[in-house]
């Protein structure tokens, strides 16, 4: 497998970094001068930015306070550390995991929107920079982009730089996010017509649905282990939001009006306490995104519509609200019939639910690079997804109807490549393992298991070992395998991302069932090899002082 991909994305951090500040957020806007007068939420005076025309001006000193001030709801400037009760739910009723569930009656402070005011209300300290990893000694880090209607770039950021920003005076229509480290980034817009769009991942241009004026996004996989995205944006009209935490909107929604002109992503660890405003990352009555109470998962929208449809808390938990309430047990969706746990969870693995099937059906998203095993419900019909699997696939990854005709335990591909559980379905197209320099399950290539969302295959389908032998073991000759490509079709359950990453002396892929067999089995000998040792030290009286 090629680490192309991964390199280019921490040359491209790396070259980030040497670059002046200028550079990174400095654009045409600098001479914008607006044509409005700009309401201080702080003061009830008014601020007259209309004669302005130099880049430079900076915000009235009411909407400043130095680092560590503690400044009243509605006036928070940039550094300022908040007192604890800023950061809480105003919903009594609601236990929340990172989400107030209404934002009262506080009102967001507004500013020039020109580049040099904006930056400061976009720099964070350093108190909460992400560090590398232990397992492999990479820092998480995403770099970000902002683009046109025609697709071109207007401007970039980094999560690495702690003054970085994306700025674009007259808004932008599309957003993209690549990253670095063993995760996967998501991220979705809104348009006041269109509303909001589909998800998108790391390396996917959102759709052009108009220019945005609301953002989601949230990260899962490893990196989410040791850090916490937090974002906030700047509106044509000045408006300061407040830092919304992943999974909740940012910006405004509802108002076709406004738009967002500066969005800032900050990668924060999750040990170190943020200390920036979070109480109303949207400028809306709500804030938007699933909250947890004490009677379950709710989604609240920003302009108090009764919600129906899936959403993802910070943590990626999925799913469906009917009129704002997750539902539970099954429920059908979109055709399909999808069990949810009794949080409301969507499940990704049904057998504990249903136990083996007598019957399966594979579909196959290349454009997701996700495999979802389907099972019959009571009407014939495969229309349950029992399994929700991560796969890769390549450019000569055919797309059709097939059936699997033939299987292999272990199979030759090519000079120094060997793979097992292999289920053939189309020619020399196959369901199988990731890569062995042999056929033995101790000579794997630990990138291979690590990157599996960059890897490319010649057009097979790879999956991790525990998935490959359960498709071996349980979906015999005959099952159907059909292959669609629909990059905004990333349902109906999203697929996991590696949330433990193997470091690079390991050699076997540790979800192999005979591997984890073989350590189930050490185990057992060691704790009975421990008991007998401890029955035989009683017996000769060599006990331990107390």
């Amino acid at each position: 497998m090629s680490m192309k991909r991964t390199l280019a994305i921490v040359a491209a951090a790396a070259m980030m970094m040497a670059q002046p500040l200028t550079t990174l957020a400095a654009t045409p806007g600098d001479n914008l001068t607006p044509q409005f007068e700009i309401h201080d939420a702080g003061t009830t005076a008014t601020v007259d930015f209309s004669n302005q025309t130099s880049g430079t001006t900076t915000a009235p000193a009411a909407t400043q306070a130095p680092v560590s001030t503690v400044v009243p709801a509605g006036t928070t400037a940039p550094g300022t550390v908040l007192p604890d009760a800023a950061q809480t739910t105003t919903d009594a009723a609601a236990a929340t995991t990172g989400m107030t569930a209404s934002t009262g009656n506080k009102i967001l402070p507004k500013i020039n929107p020109v580049v040099e005011t904006i930056r400061p209300y976009m720099m964070v300290d350093s108190t909460g920079d992400m560090q590398a990893d232990p397992v492999l000694n990479l820092i998480p880090l995403a770099t970000y982009f902002i683009k046109d209607a025609n697709g071109n770039r207007i401007d970039w950021a980094t999560t690495v730089q702690n003054e970085s920003f994306a700025y674009a005076p007259n808004g932008f229509t599309s957003f993209s996010l690549e990253h670095a480290g063993i995760a996967r980034w998501y991220y979705r817009t809104y348009n006041a017509t269109a509303g909001w769009g589909p998800w998108a991942t790391s390396k996917e241009n959102t759709p052009n649905q108009g220019v945005v004026s609301a953002m989601q996004l949230r990260v899962k996989g490893n990196s989410h282990k040791y850090g916490t995205l937090y974002y906030r944006a700047v509106l044509n009209d000045g408006t300061i939001t407040d830092w919304a935490r992943e999974g909740q909107a940012v910006g405004v929604v509802g108002d076709s009006n406004r738009y967002i002109c500066a969005i800032k992503l900050a990668y924060w660890r999750k040990d170190v306490q943020f200390p920036y405003e979070t109480t109303k990352p949207l400028d809306n009555a709500n804030n938007e995104g699933v909250i947890i109470t004490s009677e379950g998962a709710r989604y609240i929208t920003g302009d108090g519509r009764a919600y129906t449809g899936w959403g993802f808390d910070e943590d990626s938990n999925q799913y469906y609200f009917v009129d704002g309430v997750a539902v539970t047990g099954w429920h059908a969706v979109d055709g399909y019939n999808i069990y949810f746990d009794e949080k409301g969870v969507a499940l990704k693995d049904l057998s504990g639910v249903m136990g083996a099937q007598s019957s399966y059906a594979i579909r196959i998203n290349k454009a997701t690079r996700t495999a979802y095993v389907m099972t019959k419900d009571e009407s014939g019909n495969f229309t349950i997804p029992y399994k929700t699997l991560m796969v890769t696939v390549g450019t000569d990854t055919p797309l059709g109807s097939f059936k699997i005709y033939a299987k292999y335990r272990w199979h030759f591909m090519h000079k120094g490549c060997y793979c097992q559980f292999l289920s053939r379905f189309n020619g020399p197209y196959l369901l199988h393992s990731l890569l062995y320099s042999s056929p033995d399950h101790n000579t794997l290539d630990a990138i291979n298991y690590n990157y599996m969302d960059d890897a490319v295959s010649g057009g097979c389908i790879r999956l991790k070992a525990v998935d490959c032998a359960w498709i071996y073991n349980n979906c015999g000759n005959g099952t159907p395998v059909i292959i669609y490509n629909d990059m905004w079709d990333k349902g109906p359950i999203e697929k996991d991302a590696i949330e433990q990453p193997i470091p690079r002396e390991q050699t076997y892929d540790p979800t192999d069932p005979v591997v984890t067999a073989q350590q189930d089995a050490a185990a057992r000998a060691a704790e009975e090899q421990a008991v007998k040792e401890a029955e035989s030290a009683a017996a000769a009286g060599q006990g331990e002082p107390q």
